[in-house]
């Protein structure tokens, strides 16, 4: 009379047990997809660090300035050593990576040690600068290797996760996968550094003050609603929900996800700030099959954007395009005079011609009317300051902004070495090299390092 109990309790039993099994799967890809994500950004910010040492030791070659050669070597020591604990990060065989490590290590430890010597007031001398040219030709190697490897798993579609779990159960046995086989290349260019001698561990890197705060007034979140709305345009928009809001450093934001009728599976996610109730940031996605608007048209479409949306006389500085989205920062200018700190960042896209990003945290913390002082020095005097190696092909005004968030007037002149350029910035009162920046001509457009 009871013989259907046994079956019902077995189906119940196997309903729980196929529930907790998805849910353990569920698990796992979920620690499969978090990995990932770490190692992906271990691996990314390898090549940014390396890429940052490369164009650091290249800057040296041209600087003239002791105090710049300072800012210089900190900063190669600190990207060298950040460099090398992304490496530490990656779930690759230390056998692969072992001569790879071990130049990176020296490099930051010989940067730390140089800049030790010219804060002491002494100067880099003849053998010093020509271990440090050997050390930039290692670096070019290893960054030209590491954007291979990079260009090789974007068109093989590979994964670190994919690496996890082919992986070799030995910690030492070399793995047949992409990235070990790019890495013992890396082994096989002939890392050569020279001998040298040196002391003392890495340094810390300066802490980074906070700049100004929005002006204006506290608004809620239905005030912040409809700025979003506003701002993407009322007739586009089709819903808007509440995402989490965030805290930007010193910017604390409404975060909004806003439908469009055009594309409706593709929401736009926009944060505006809660004091002022400024649009900090839109980021959306768009996948381009065919490019249509040029570069030119595309920096004139995003100017014409920004120009509409309150944002007047700002000028296309640089810009880069990856998977058919144009990404152009935009600096504010005044009275022939370029204010870099005031930035804002636009993505468009360059076959509708949409705006799909905007980034204007710089430009709402810095933006406000300056009254420049006539600098003490003329443009021809500064020119005379610039390294005669430089080739000056073109000369401006320009206020940059410095490591302790304050604001420098400077002569802006732009230049070759050889096949490298370079925008070299001279104080305009006190004469002394402001900064240097290397200009990195890349398959998908132009940026600064």
């Amino acid at each position: 009379m009871k013989h259907w109990i046994v079956p019902a309790v077995l189906a119940i039993a196997l309903i729980f047990t196929g529930v907790w099994g998805y849910q353990q799967y569920q698990l796992n890809q979920e620690y499969m997809r978090h990995m990932e994500n770490i190692y992906q950004k271990s691996f990314y910010e390898l090549v940014g660090n390396v890429g940052s040492v490369e164009s650091g030791l290249a800057k040296l070659m041209v600087s003239g300035d002791r105090s710049q050669h300072a800012i210089l070597l900190s900063e190669i020591s600190r990207q060298a050593q950040a460099a090398q604990m992304d490496l530490g990060q990656l779930p690759v065989s230390h056998i692969v990576l072992d001569k790879t490590s071990k130049f990176l290590n020296q490099l930051a430890d010989y940067a730390y040690f140089l800049n030790k010597k010219v804060a002491g007031g002494k100067i880099i001398n003849n053998k010093e600068m020509e271990n440090l040219m050997h050390l930039h030709e290692n670096a070019v190697r290893l960054n030209e290797e590491l954007t291979k490897l990079t260009a090789e798993t974007l068109k093989e579609n590979t994964g670190w996760g994919e690496l996890m779990r082919s992986a070799k159960t030995s910690f030492y046995e070399v793995s047949d996968d992409i990235y070990s086989k790019q890495f013992v290349n890396i082994q096989k260019t002939g890392i050569e550094y020279p001998t040298l001698i040196y002391d003392g561990p890495f340094s810390e890197a300066l802490d980074q003050k906070l700049g100004s705060l929005l002006e204006g007034s506290t608004v809620t979140e239905q005030q912040a609603m409809d700025i979003a709305l506003n701002f993407i345009g009322p007739d586009r928009a089709v819903r808007i929900e509440k995402s989490s809001g965030s805290s930007n450093g010193i910017l604390d934001t409404w975060g909004f996800q806003v439908w469009v009728k055009e594309e409706p599976e593709n929401p736009l996610f926009i944060s505006v700030s809660k004091q002022g109730g400024k649009v900090v940031n839109v980021i959306g996605q768009r996948k381009v099959e065919k490019e249509v608007l040029t570069i030119e048209q595309a920096m004139e479409r995003a100017a014409e954007f920004l120009e509409e949306k309150g944002y007047k006389g700002m000028e296309g500085t640089y810009q880069q395009t990856f998977d058919g989205i144009s990404t152009i920062n935009f600096a504010y200018a005044q009275d022939d005079i370029i204010f870099y700190p005031d930035l804002i960042k636009v993505k468009i896209a360059l076959d509708n011609g949409r705006i799909y990003g905007l980034e204007a945290r710089n430009y709402l913390l810095s933006h406000r009317e300056r009254k420049i002082k006539e600098p003490s020095l003329t443009m021809e005097e500064a020119e005379k300051l610039v390294n005669p190696n430089l080739e000056i092909l073109s000369s401006r005004m320009a206020v940059i902004p410095t490591e302790g968030k304050r604001e420098r007037l400077c002569y802006e002149f732009k230049g070759t070495l050889g096949e490298k350029r370079f925008i070299v910035y001279i104080d305009a009162n006190t004469g002394e090299e402001a900064d240097i920046l290397q200009i990195i001509d890349t398959g998908n457009g132009s940026l600064t390092i």
